[in-house]
């Protein structure tokens, strides 16, 4: 008996040397980091809550999961979902990918934001970019070589990211939005 065991002791080390080669090879690990994929409720808690705008979870227009976020935009300055990161060091990825479906017969037009500092940073030392969103399904890619400045064209510091922002500016109506799969893609 005690022979038996050795005997198939080598072949099950090869087994499992194989199944730890496979998991942890760089052509196998994820290739996305998900910032927000927003299927519970308690994603709502890592979000800035301001005034004019209303968040909850919907089973609506989800790309990943089966829960997206209802964003509901009311008119005033900038309404818009501004999330605490938890993830600061984007260095390691190539672009900031989210999906954002427009139930709206028109286009609508919103703005991302992203600071490299902590600093209350001014328009032109941050990144800022327009989107129009076409009716349905829209998919935002923003590449990281693409993260300058909005004034002085710096290349922004993708290792010290502090705030990312989705918003409209002065909405004169109502606008809702599903926003769904926040990621960091290395691809």
């Amino acid at each position: 008996m005690k022979h038996q065991i050795i005997r198939y002791m080598p072949a099950f080390t090869l087994v499992l040397f194989v199944m730890l080669f496979l998991c942890c090879t760089p052509g196998n690990a994820s290739k996305e980091h998900i910032l927000f994929d927003f299927e519970s409720d308690r994603e709502l808690d890592e979000v800035n809550w301001q005034c004019h705008t209303l968040m909850s979870i919907s089973d609506l227009h989800a790309t990943h999961g089966k829960s997206s976020l209802k964003l509901e935009m009311y008119p005033s300055a900038y309404p818009g979902f501004s999330p605490f990161l938890s993830v600061n060091d984007w260095s390691k990825y190539k672009s900031l990918c989210f999906d954002v479906y427009n139930p709206d017969e028109t286009e609508i037009r919103i703005t991302v934001r992203i600071d490299d500092t902590k600093d209350n940073t001014e328009y032109k030392e941050r990144y800022n970019q327009q989107f129009v969103l076409k009716k349905e399904m829209n998919h935002i890619r923003i590449d990281m070589e693409s993260l300058v400045t909005s004034g002085t064209g710096r290349r922004m510091n993708s290792s010290t990211i502090d705030k990312f922002l989705i918003f409209s500016s002065s909405p004169v109506k109502k606008i809702v939005l599903y926003i769904d799969h926040i990621r960091l893609d290395t691809n």
